[in-house]
């Protein structure tokens, strides 16, 4: 009968029976409308402002925002719960739902990234403080994926660098990249494009820095050549040889 006309719900919402409002936003809640039963929870929450009910109109009013997939204001209202009733029994559960929505609402691999460094260390925070936590798994899942969104970005910047013909810059920020991360899907790409662009930058030098600069392609494919793909095997030995080459070609050059 509650639901029986969306008609009531406007009355209820401004009704100032907070006993009635409270019946309306649990059912609304156990429904799954979140969209009608937030701003019930947000007016029941300020009106039992420092009561025994403020930690569960917090509670769900937070789950509102998330159901609804506002991550960031979810992130913002379970960090507040946290903050508010750290000695909750709900607090684990609470601290992994900021984690998880603010993993939820970080920014596209172009954007900056800074927030995704934030939710990863905010994950890191919570195995330490949780380390028997059910939600370990779910925690490190979430951090290899973030990870990854920061091994991407890494790679895409050294590409640029590289299609740009920046190598100097390219060379270094490859290089970066596998020592940032160690076990990174790009590394063996990463290092062809080191010794790439250490050859190219070389070619592009004057004489009298080619034979160092060559020099500098060899040694990258010393330490790489046994990484090297399929597809970058041949055009690795070519490159070398190559390098060899004008190595002997330019080391008279004073």
């Amino acid at each position: 009968m509650l639901f029986a006309s969306c008609s009531e719900y406007p009355k209820i919402l401004k009704n100032k029976d907070m006993k009635q409002k409270l019946e309306w936003a649990e059912k609304l809640y156990k429904k799954g409308d979140y969209v009608r039963a937030q701003p019930l929870y947000e007016q029941l929450a300020i009106n039992y402002r420092l009561t025994s009910l403020s930690e569960d109109l917090q509670y769900y009013n937070a789950y509102c925002f998330y159901g609804m997939k506002d991550y960031e204001m979810s992130t913002y209202l379970f960090k507040r719960f946290c903050n508010d009733f750290s000695n909750s029994k709900r607090a684990e559960e609470c601290n992994y739902m900021f984690c998880l929505t603010e993993f939820k609402s970080s920014l596209p691999i172009y954007l900056d990234q800074t927030d995704t460094k934030k939710c990863m260390d905010d994950i890191t925070e919570f195995i330490g403080a949780y380390p028997d936590s059910k939600y370990i798994p779910y925690c490190n899942e979430l951090a290899d994926q973030l990870r990854q969104k920061l091994e991407q970005k890494a790679f895409n910047a050294a590409y640029l660098f590289y299609k740009t013909e920046e190598f100097k810059a390219a060379a270094i920020t490859f290089a970066n990249l596998i020592k940032d991360f160690p076990e990174t899907s790009h590394k063996e790409d990463a290092e062809f494009y080191i010794m790439k662009s250490h050859y190219l930058y070389a070619k592009n030098s004057t004489d009298i820095k080619k034979s160092e600069r060559f020099m500098q392609a060899t040694k990258s494919y010393d330490e790489f050549h046994y990484d090297f793909k399929d597809a970058h095997v041949k055009e690795a030995n070519s490159i070398n040889e190559d390098a060899l080459k004008q190595i002997e070609k330019y080391k008279v050059v004073k």
